[in-house]
């Protein structure tokens, strides 16, 4: 049973429970700071050549030993066996769990459900939800929404059972539609995850990626490269085809942007999104979001929902996550699971229904997880059974026969311990991309097939996944070169040729982001260092002074590392990474610099954050200060020495 009654707990013992979590959490952070700071060393060098020319795909390992002592298995999940007394079948219908409801020796008066819906105030579609009248029912019923909250009573009516059900409630203007699922309008069905390199695909999920390669042909794309530090950065490019610094989500709805999948929508494709962790969404971190569902199906209310009906868990769900993460256990139910289910399988589910009950009818779906990878290198192999197994089943039930499935990173990991080594540096550059064409793509369209098979050994973006997606909506596999459009960069379908000569420059990833260069690596006290270092912070004063009153200056605590790019070119400037701490906030930032003469420097690309943050910069409203911002009210103690 997933409610709780917390009246029970005394003041003395809810008091004493919070300096535990508390203290918990402190020793936690400060073996994460520890680590951090006097346990790795950074080894930071490529093989490769400069951002100006020819790419030279890096070619690493893994398993490499550097890398080993980061990776492990992490105990499997252990989710909640309390008997859940309702389910949805498979025809839609809410119904009881006798045998559960038995099981449990719990007697029940009634039960009641509530539709879960988005609310009509245009200020708040997006961040809050609606809970519908409550309708009691018996044994079976129909439920007017993809979303419900059930709630069951004793004879004492009170509440002793709660939980949320998702599943696909057909649209029938879809089902009326003349457009039918043919080698014209293939499906096209995305599967992301947050913070997912290709090095850690290999490592963390081999099962799904045995089975993407071995049995589905997947085309792995090793010179996928990311460009931009967050998910935004590289999703507006991939889904819209636009930079994240033209799309201002903070002051406007989303709605009016050229989303790919409406394309899709308008010419008669059925739609889904779903994203979990909904307060860090691609279209909600810090934005608006959508005025009205961006999709036919969007799992959006049914997160929300998932957060106000477990509020505590929902707080605490970072102090958790780092606890489980570290191999420490509270009680018998993991963060990562809702009651008996893993919150990952509640959209994997919900994704699959989806595909089942449009068989027929053309469709567009795109599923982010953000819990899984985003903070943790290794917890995401806890799901890896259950997409192996999800891919496997449509496998057999004919659903990819039509289908172009993409699965996907938008960058490696940020800010786990392993971003501090060469492998670390390189992966999380280099998100995991691979795609399986329809099985009769190959015989109909040869040449374009050998494109996409080529282009696995080139350097591509999001941009270009961009253009991918827009060749599938239009039909259109032949190979040329596509004009800039509205301001957007330069971008390559991976049906057309993608030259192998192609550079970073050219595919319009920054230098900060490129994984093509070489570098030697330079003592951090030299005078030439000592002055980047300082124009970094400089640089971060400028944009924290956005927000004066809240973010305190920082300054300088060591540099920890830097190295001189191997340019194989010869030109005006010099380049140079450099990896400064700066202190309050023991925050470490990474740069790459141009450095010309008389001392003119110019940044190749934002300054990155490569270590986690936290509450450290809540008190601004700014997004693009988030990863910058120590707040003032902070300030104070050791940290400033």
């Amino acid at each position: 049973m997933r409610l709780k009654s917390l009246t029970r707990c005394s003041l003395k013992k809810c008091v004493t429970f919070g300096i535990f979590l508390s203290v918990i959490y402190c020793g936690l952070s400060y073996y994460n700071f520890y680590y951090n700071r006097y346990v790795i060393k950074y080894r930071l060098a490529f093989d490769n050549i400069n951002v100006h020319v020819s790419c030279n795909i890096p070619d690493l390992d893994a398993f490499d030993p550097s890398i080993r002592k980061y990776i492990y298995e992490p105990d499997p999940l252990q989710c909640s066996k309390n008997h859940e007394y309702t389910y949805i079948d498979n025809r839609g219908l809410l119904r009881m769990n006798d045998t559960a409801i038995k099981l449990s020796g719990q007697t029940l008066s009634h039960c009641e459900y509530k539709v879960i819906a988005r609310p009509y105030d245009d200020t708040k579609n997006d961040i809050t939800i609606n809970y519908g009248a409550p309708v009691t029912f018996e044994d079976k019923t129909n439920i007017d929404g993809d979303f419900c909250k059930v709630t069951c009573y004793d004879s004492n009516s009170k509440p002793v059972y709660n939980n949320l059900h998702a599943h696909i409630k057909l649209k029938v203007n879809k089902l009326k539609t003349n457009l039918s699922t043919d080698k014209k309008n293939p499906n096209v069905l995305i599967i992301g995850l947050d913070s997912m390199s290709r090095l850690n695909m290999i490592r963390r999920m081999p099962q799904t990626y045995k089975y993407l390669t071995d049995n589905l042909d997947a085309l792995v794309y090793k010179g996928f490269n990311s460009v931009g530090d967050c998910s935004m950065s590289n999703l507006y490019p991939m889904l819209m085809g636009l930079t994240d610094w033209y799309v201002d989500g903070s002051k406007y709805f989303f709605d009016p942007m050229p989303l790919i999948w409406k394309n899709y929508s308008r010419k008669g494709y059925v739609t889904m999104y779903s994203e979990d962790e909904p307060q860090y969404g691609t279209f909600n971190y810090m934005t608006k979001g959508f005025r009205d569902p961006p999709s036919d199906h969007y799992q959006r209310p049914f997160w929300l929902s998932l957060d106000d009906n477990d509020v505590i868990n929902s707080l605490l769900s970072p102090v958790w996550q780092m606890a489980e993460n570290s191999g420490m256990k509270f009680g018998k139910t993991s963060v990562f699971c809702f009651g008996r289910t893993p919150k990952h399988l509640l959209m994997l589910n919900y994704f699959h229904q989806f595909v089942k009950q449009y068989s027929k009818i053309p469709k567009f779906a795109f599923i982010w997880n953000n819990q899984l990878a985003h903070e943790w290198l290794n917890m995401v192999q806890i799901a890896d059974n259950d997409y192996e197994n999800v891919i496997k089943q449509m496998d057999k039930e004919g659903s990819l026969e039509n289908t172009f499935l993409v699965v996907m990173g938008d960058h490696g990991h940020r800010f786990d311990w392993i971003r501090h080594t060469l492998i670390g540096r390189v992966e999380e550059r280099m998100p995991f991309l691979a795609i399986v064409p329809p099985k009769w793509f190959k015989d109909k369209h040869p040449a374009a097939y050998e494109k996409l098979k080529t282009n696995t050994e080139r350097l591509l973006s999001p941009y270009d996944l961009y253009e991918f997606l827009t060749d599938i909506y239009n039909n259109d596999y032949r190979d040329r070169a596509k004009p800039n459009q509205n301001g957007a960069p330069k971008r390559l379908s991976l049906f057309g040729s993608i030259p192998k000569t192609r550079s970073c420059h050219e595919a319009h990833i920054k230098e900060h982001f490129c994984a093509c260069y070489g570098t030697k690596n330079i003592r951090v006290d030299s005078d030439t260092v000592k002055i980047l270092a300082n124009y970094i912070i400089e640089q971060i004063n400028l944009e924290t002074g956005r927000d004066r009153m809240k973010c305190a200056i920082l300054k300088q605590n060591m540099v920890k590392t830097a190295y001189k790019i191997i340019s194989g070119t010869q030109g005006q400037f010099e380049q140079y990474v450099v990896v400064v701490e700066t202190v309050p906030g023991k925050g470490l930032f990474e740069a790459t610099l141009k450095h010309y003469g008389d001392n003119v420097i110019e940044l190749g690309g934002e300054i990155s954050r490569i270590n986690k943050y936290g509450n450290q910069s809540i008190c601004t409203n700014i997004k693009a200060l988030r990863k910058y911002c120590y707040c003032q009210q902070n300030v104070g103690g050791r940290e400033l020495l």
